[in-house]
């Protein structure tokens, strides 16, 4: 039976009213559609057309489980059904994959009636894709180091956590720092240190399993978290096997190199702790690893701990030495002039009479200085006061003052030289600083500038220790130095072994080929002095001599 009239006309006006309502939407920037009790599409603009990358007759033509992935549509379907069912408006944040694969957008819906009194649900898209992918990249980033991939400290620090909470947790916290690395960015450069560092993370990643933690914590530092050490592989192995990683040549762009690696162990088996004070036992052992040598682990101990807080201890209490001068000393050690008998200056030595632990030795607290930095303070303090002192004195003796390999190569020394001639008024001839041949070793010619600043100022410089280091004559071509000492390890054996004695005489000849004086460290005995003294030896120094004292217990020697 064909339409009536009114059906036609009616028909007509509402493919007209949809007609003029397509307009309109299309007119809306967001992507916008119209969808009917059923779920079907009845009208999209052209913005949500280009955010699905599918044109309007296909958008309206197909099914949405033919568009989109059912567990979308599922979510989709019933997010519509219960706007239709409650009528209000409903913000839903809602992954939808588009012909290009980008998701993630918030959907809002509204019940409409049209001009046919059916119920529709007008759903407006507001794409915030590129604020999630930046929230994305947000959270990876803080949680990740961005040159290796690696998880970063907060990451590690949540990995701990979860670990430790488990009630039976038998795992392992590894601290690993790479041995030698500031010289391959120093030779090579940042980006050759970089990709060090992204070689070794890979190496490192290769060693754990899935379920532990490779970290970067920064620059040369790592950290590994064994979830589980009850069962292969443990502490000790996964240790040994970064050790070795480490310690295989690095083939970078333009260089081959190698390194090494310090490892401090902290195991964590029946030990209720929280995670910060397992990281700092991981660093004490790792503290431990460098000082005794590196290319070694070592497992927190007891007594591993108790050496830690005695350091802290010392630095805490060296820092209020330094605040209020307070128990620090300078001894004096004299030197003599062997064809003459004549005192010719002494060696100024830093003391610490502590007020509960009283004398602290040097060999205590000057290596503690020097891993923590106060040596810096230190030498300047020991250079200041001893020039003011020397100053003081009525005979224009000579002083000569140790200065740390630290200070030479991070300090500003010729500045804390002036500082400490200006203030003392001292005459800069009569001053002369002893360094050690670690300083010529690190950095050539930074040590040749420095040499030539120091020399310019008028002060003069004398070899320590010679022969225990590594000894070379090429140090005596490069540097201009004025005096040689002779280290006591030689003085004290020379009598008894042919070798040591050829040592002796060969380092003698060499500084009075050199037209540089040369004083023998550690003379104890009267057959050591007359020994140096018919090898030709210019200067010596030792207990036979005259032990360190303070200035009035010397002053008839000076005045």
């Amino acid at each position: 039976m064909p339409a009536s009239p009114n059906a036609i006309r009616a028909e007509e006006h509402k493919v007209a009213s949809f007609a003029n309502m397509q307009a309109v939407i299309d007119a809306i920037p967001n992507p916008t559609f119209v969808k009917d009790r059923s779920h079907r599409l009845v009208l999209i603009n052209a913005s949500a057309c280009s955010l699905f990358g599918h044109s309007r007759e296909t958008m309206l033509s197909r099914s949405h489980v033919d568009l989109f992935p059912e567990d979308q549509m599922r979510g989709f379907h019933a997010a519509d059904d219960l706007a239709f069912e409650t009528g209000r408006e409903d913000e839903n944040e809602e992954e939808v994959t588009d012909s290009t694969g980008r998701v993630r957008h918030v959907i809002t819906r509204k019940r409409i009636a049209l001009i046919d009194g059916s119920e529709h649900l007008v759903a407006s898209v507001n794409d915030i894709t590129a604020a999630r992918e930046a929230e994305a990249r947000s959270r990876y980033l803080a949680f990740h180091d961005t040159l290796t991939g690696l998880p970063n400290r907060a990451m590690l620090q949540e990995r701990i956590e979860q670990g430790l909470s488990r009630k039976t947790h038998s795992g392992a916290l590894l601290y690993i720092d790479l041995d030698h690395f500031k010289e391959v960015n120093d030779t090579y450069g940042h980006p050759v240190g970089d990709e060090l560092i992204q070689e070794f993370a890979s190496r490192l990643s290769e060693i754990v399993r899935a379920a532990d933690t490779v970290a970067r914590l920064g620059g040369d530092e790592f950290a590994v978290f064994l979830s589980d050490t009850s069962h292969d592989p443990d502490a000790d192995d996964v240790c040994r096997r970064t050790l070795i990683a480490a310690a295989r040549a690095f083939k970078l762009t333009g260089a081959q190199v190698f390194v090494g690696a310090s490892i401090g162990v902290v195991l964590t088996a029946g030990i209720p702790i929280i995670p910060s004070e397992l990281q700092r036992r991981a660093d004490v052992a790792l503290y431990q690893a460098k000082n005794d040598g590196r290319g070694c682990f070592r497992i927190f101990t007891e007594a591993l701990d108790d050496r830690a807080k005695h350091r802290q201890a010392i630095q805490a209490d060296l820092r209020d030495a330094l605040a209020t001068g307070s128990g620090l000393e300078v001894h004096y050690q004299p030197m003599m002039d062997i064809s003459s008998g004549e005192i010719e200056g002494f060696e100024a030595l830093l003391r610490w009479q502590h007020p509960t632990r009283g004398r602290v030795m040097p060999d205590e607290f000057i290596s503690i200085a020097e891993r923590s930095g106060q040596i810096i303070e230190l030498d300047e303090w020991v250079l200041t006061t001893a020039c003011i002192e020397a100053a003081g004195w009525e005979r224009q003796l000579r002083l000569s003052v140790n200065i740390s390999p630290i200070e030479f190569a991070y300090g500003d020394l010729p500045s804390m030289l002036e500082r400490a001639l200006l203030k003392s008024g001292l005459d800069p001839a009569r001053l002369e600083l002893e360094i050690t041949e670690g300083v010529l070793i690190e950095d050539p010619a930074q040590a040749l500038d420095t040499f030539k600043r120091i020399k310019a100022l008028g002060v003069q410089i004398a070899l320590d220790d010679f022969g225990v280091g590594y000894s070379s004559l090429g140090y005596f071509r490069q540097f201009p130095f004025d005096k040689v000492k002779i280290d006591r390890s030689f003085i004290s054996e020379m009598l008894d072994s042919s070798r040591a004695r050829c040592i002796v005489q060969a380092a003698i000849s060499l500084a009075l080929g050199l037209k540089i004086k040369v004083v023998a460290e550690g003379v104890e005995t009267e057959q050591q002095f007359a020994l140096l003294a018919e090898q030709g030896c210019t200067q010596a120094q030792g207990y036979l001599i005259g032990r360190p004292m303070q200035v009035p217990q010397f002053q008839p020697r000076v005045a």
